[in-house]
């Protein structure tokens, strides 16, 4: 299941999500905003008339946590190319109920190359902040 899964990202989902992250890191760059949600919290209303499931995705970022509902059909974005869209990385590659932000991710990623590893130290910290 492990390898299953593991092929899965590294054959579909993160070639899938190339695009829409340079387009995001693109905008970061010119507009140094962080990454922000529709009022009604839906991302990507797709207006075909075939059928919709809606997936709800709690998405962690710095500031806050978020609930966000995505619309999927057949003809729609994955949920990872929505998540990915609006500047968030989906924990599963299919059907993701929780996102980090890319801002946040890449702090992780400063942290960890600036500090020893203490996983269990991190995992406490975030726990208490959010």
């Amino acid at each position: 299941r492990k390898h299953v899964q593991a092929a899965c990202w590294s054959q579909t989902v993160l070639l899938i999500l190339i695009r829409p992250f340079m387009h995001w890191k693109r905008e970061q760059a010119s507009s140094h905003r962080s990454p922000s949600f529709p009022e009604c919290g839906i991302v990507n209303v797709c207006s075909c008339m075939m059928h919709h499931r809606t997936l709800k995705v709690v998405c962690v970022s710095i500031k806050a946590l978020y609930n966000i509902e995505l619309s999927l059909c057949n003809h729609s974005c994955s949920a990872p190319e929505q998540l990915m869209e609006i500047g968030y990385f989906p924990c599963t590659p299919v059907y993701p109920m929780l996102a980090v932000s890319l801002d946040m991710l890449e702090l992780v990623s400063i942290l960890f190359v600036h500090s020893a590893p203490n996983e269990r130290a991190w995992a406490a910290t975030i726990t208490k902040y959010l």
